[in-house]
């Protein structure tokens, strides 16, 4: 990609889709020394660190490339809230609760006031 960026002088994207629930992942952030533990596993958190992980390949995949004087940006991107089956497993919801109504009612507590985080 690098090559073919310089040779076109078309500017190249890398795009890693997040989550707002990066601001959620295990308190201790990613657990490189645990990560195949399943002792403490939590599917939210393990979620959350999923989409941290995203992001901070992007930051340094960025970081790399202005070093290099590539002409590729490298980005992370919330692509808006969709229903899944995240929660199916989770103990706080015991299926009283979906995506849905979650998305629906609950989804402006990760804003703030510039906007969607």
């Amino acid at each position: 990609m690098k090559k073919t960026a310089k040779e076109s002088k078309k500017v190249g994207r890398i795009v890693n889709v997040s989550s707002v629930a990066h601001r959620f992942p295990y308190p201790e952030g990613i657990c490189f020394d645990t990560i195949n533990d399943r002792s403490g596993y939590n599917n939210l958190a393990a979620y959350g660190q999923s989409k941290l992980a995203n992001i901070l390949h992007a930051n340094e995949l960025a970081r790399r490339l202005k070093e290099d004087k590539v002409n590729i940006t490298a980005n992370s991107l919330h692509p808006g809230a969709i229903v899944t089956n995240l929660f199916r497993h989770n103990g706080i919801f015991n299926g009283k609760i979906s995506s849905t109504k979650l998305y629906t009612y609950g989804f402006h507590l990760f804003e703030d006031r510039r906007g969607w985080i």
